[in-house]
């Protein structure tokens, strides 16, 4: 709210909604709902002022009000399920009955290369797990509001654009993450730099703010950590987009290909091994289920023989599942 109302302090031009004429906006229901629209609407969608902000569009078969609540339905339950097996998987790999006992994820006991190996297959579940979780609660709300305030699917667009297909940095925080922050980092964060860096302060500063507001969530735990290696994932994304900017203009090219998806890859992974080592030394991975305290993979004890490694089994499911998942999407 805070960040919204120095936004609104600072705009250039009024705000208006691209899906409601003038005449019904002067109705005091109507202006209601315009201010709480405006206070929740991370994206802008159906407003003049998200102009600039990548949107993937719903496809035409999902127009259809009782198509999209089915198909928003269904990715609901896959993503809870998978939220809960990746979850579980985690708990497996490290053996912790509760994820907030973990204090690392380098387990010392072992080797360097099957210690590291174990490191970034945490990494692998932990980008997983975060995707899951946003986009199953993402949907959650879509059915909810589709029902109870008969909004428009249109109003919902997808909010992932496959980021897993990114072939550059800025392909991939410019275009296929979601989009949720980048109203508020740039207008806060990267207009601010930009006046006195140029487009490098633009990009630091963008990345900055959203660093920062990554860093909020570690307040509310008891154990604190260091914020430092939250944000500097985040600028060192920046820095990385800097260096795909410099290498466009010495090789006349942009980073793409498989060369660039590669890039990509090691880039992200190497600077988010130590975020999620940090996420583990302040319990973060002790989050609750998805949806209240029921989880899905509880029940595969009730079908699997009581000698049967549940944790061995779970692992499999993770791994084929979101590999298939990452090929399923590919094709489409």
């Amino acid at each position: 709210m805070v960040t919204r109302t120095i936004i609104w302090t600072l705009a250039r031009q009024p705000y208006k909604r691209d899906n409601v004429s003038a005449a019904e906006s002067t109705s005091i229901p109507m202006a209601c709902w315009n201010a709480w629209d405006l206070l929740l609407n991370v994206r802008g969608i159906g407003w003049n002022w998200s102009q600039g902000i990548p949107i993937r569009r719903l496809s035409l078969h999902l127009q259809s009000r009782p198509r999209f609540l089915l198909f928003a339905i269904t990715r609901f339950a896959f993503f809870w399920v998978m939220f809960d097996a990746s979850m579980e998987t985690l708990r497996a790999q490290f053996s912790a009955p509760n994820l907030r006992d973990m204090h690392t994820i380098f387990d010392h006991s072992l080797p360097p290369i099957p210690r590291y190996i174990r490191t970034l297959q945490s990494v692998y579940l932990v980008l997983w797990v975060t995707y899951f979780g946003v986009e199953g609660v993402y949907q959650l709300y879509s059915v909810i509001l589709v029902i109870l305030l008969w909004q428009s699917p249109s109003q919902w667009p997808p909010l992932f654009d496959k980021p897993w297909s990114s072939t550059s940095l800025s392909d991939l925080w410019g275009r296929r993450w979601h989009q949720m922050l980048r109203h508020s980092a740039v207008s806060l964060g990267g207009a601010p730099l930009a006046c006195f860096l140029g487009r490098p302060g633009y990009v630091l500063g963008t990345f900055l703010f959203s660093g920062a507001a990554h860093c909020i969530p570690f307040f509310a735990y008891k154990h604190r950590g260091n914020p430092v290696l939250e944000c500097g994932f985040f600028v060192m994304n920046a820095v990385g987009i800097l260096l795909e900017r410099a290498w466009s203009k010495a090789r006349g090219r942009r980073v793409g290909g498989v060369c660039g998806w590669i890039w990509t890859f090691l880039w992200v992974t190497i600077w988010a091994v130590p975020m999620v080592d940090q996420w583990a030394k302040t319990g973060r991975f002790g989050m609750g289920a998805a949806l209240g305290h029921f989880r899905p993979m509880s029940l595969l004890s009730l079908v699997l023989p009581t000698t049967t490694d549940k944790g061995f089994v779970v692992t499999c499911l993770s791994f084929g599942v979101t590999v298939l998942f990452l090929v399923y999407t590919s094709l489409y």
